[in-house]
Order: C-alpha cells, then sequence, then structure tokens
C-alpha cells in the first residue's frame, strides 16, 4: 500500500510476477474496480458482457467463435468456420456481426468479408458483403425482405445439424428449408448496389427476389438501364 495525498493505491505489477513479455499492471483505487493497462494483448475471444451476465459484444478467432443466439441461449452453428465480430441486442439475440476470411486449395481460391445487420429475431437484413472466388469478385450493400416469424426453430435444427455427419446434415438442411417455405420463406434479396466481375450495378428485385429493375454501366463504359418481367426477360431497354 502506499499513501498519496491521502488516498490509497495498490500496485500489482502482475506482469512482473508472471514474466510475460510485456508489462501489466493493476491499478486498483478506492473509488471503483479495478482497471487492466496492456502495452499488447494476445486473447483468442473476448466477452463485452452487460451486468446481468448477456453478451453484447464477443469478439473471437474460428477456434472459439459462438454459435447462434436468442433468447441468451447458444444454438451450435451447423457450418460456420470463420472469426470475426457478433453483435447482441438487449434480450440476448444474435443481431449481427463482422466477418471474413479466406481459403486456398491448389489452384482454387476464395475470400469474404462482410458487416451485416439482422431483422429483429430473423436473418441479416441490411448488410455490406464482399466475396470473391478464383477472381470473379463481387461487392456492395444488399438489403433483404424478411418474413415476421422467428428463427428460433431454425436454430433448434442448426444445433442438430452440427452433431451429425454429412448425410444428417444434408437431410436437416432440406428439413429447414421446408419449415421456412411451409411459413411463407425465408425473404429474399430487394436491393444490391455494388460491382460484379465487370460491371457497376444498382438491382431492385420484387418481394419474391426476381430482379425487375436494372440500372448498369458495363465493362465497356455504357450506362443503361433495363425493366424485366418475373421471368427476367428485358422488355425495355433505355441507353446514352
Amino acid at each position: 500500500m502506499v499513501e498519496i495525498g491521502g488516498k490509497r493505491l495498490a500496485l500489482v505489477a502482475a506482469g512482473f510476477m508472471m514474466g510475460a513479455a510485456a508489462p501489466t499492471a493493476l491499478v486498483m483505487a478506492d473509488s471503483g474496480p479495478p482497471k487492466g493497462v496492456f502495452d499488447e494483448i494476445s486473447v483468442k475471444r473476448i466477452n463485452i458482457v452487460e451486468p446481468d451476465g448477456k453478451y453484447r459484444l464477443v469478439l473471437a478467432n474460428s477456434e472459439r467463435f459462438p454459435g447462434l443466439f436468442m433468447e441468451g441461449k447458444e444454438y451450435k452453428h451447423h457450418s460456420r468456420d470463420g472469426g470475426g465480430m457478433l453483435f447482441f441486442n438487449d434480450e440476448g439475440d444474435e443481431v449481427g456481426g463482422l466477418t471474413f476470411g479466406s481459403k486456398t486449395v491448389g489452384d482454387n481460391r476464395r475470400a469474404s468479408g462482410s458487416l451485416m445487420f439482422d431483422q429483429y429475431k430473423q436473418d441479416q437484413t441490411v448488410g455490406l458483403q464482399y466475396s470473391e472466388a478464383n477472381g470473379n469478385r463481387t461487392a456492395g450493400l444488399r438489403v433483404w425482405d424478411r418474413p415476421d416469424w422467428s428463427i428460433k426453430p431454425l436454430m433448434e435444427m442448426s444445433a442438430r445439424a452440427a452433431a451429425s455427419d454429412e448425410a444428417g446434415k444434408a437431410r436437416i438442411r432440406e428439413e429447414m428449408r421446408a419449415y421456412a417455405m411451409a411459413n411463407g420463406g425465408a425473404g429474399a434479396e430487394r436491393v444490391f448496389a455494388g460491382k460484379t466481375t465487370d460491371d457497376a450495378i444498382v438491382r431492385l428485385a420484387d418481394k419474391s427476389g426476381k430482379p425487375r429493375l436494372l440500372l448498369k454501366v458495363g465493362a465497356d463504359g455504357e450506362p443503361s438501364i433495363e425493366f424485366l418481367d418475373t421471368s427476367g426477360k428485358i422488355v425495355k431497354r433505355i441507353t446514352q
């Protein structure tokens, strides 16, 4: 204990005792809880929690990245294998996140990055997304239409799929699709504004996800506006 101006400060040099490479200290003042001061920290996961223990944000590597969350309960994801950041609302629901990754197998390579925000009790409804596969790249803003029903039953199915073999995973994925279709569908992409491999585009779709209006500047630099019917056929095209 050290007396400074009538106030006691306890200094605990944890880094020296543990042989840490970077100096570490815990400073405890009479007025509040201890606060850590670090020059550098390497961790596999950081949980930001509310006073009641519910997650508000999780930052983790691929090994420790969380699964799906609803009402504070975690469900294993059947295919999630990347790292990043996950956001949570006041009720303990997963509501989006920041993910990124890449993979190369032989001559095949892929990479992706996304910042997503979810509809209440549903899947993503708006996001910034980049994806690449063997040189074919897409990047832009996406907006989805989502139904009103909760995806909690799909999370429960996902947890069952995560514990199954490949045949079981395929069967449960079909169950998930069937459940979504029986409840009016999982929603559809309504807006994309960005670039594909060669074109800069704004694509507007109807509620079933079928593109109906396309604003485009092609690789040749020529702008156009295309109106499409429900089968995807161009019924009118305006050029410069």
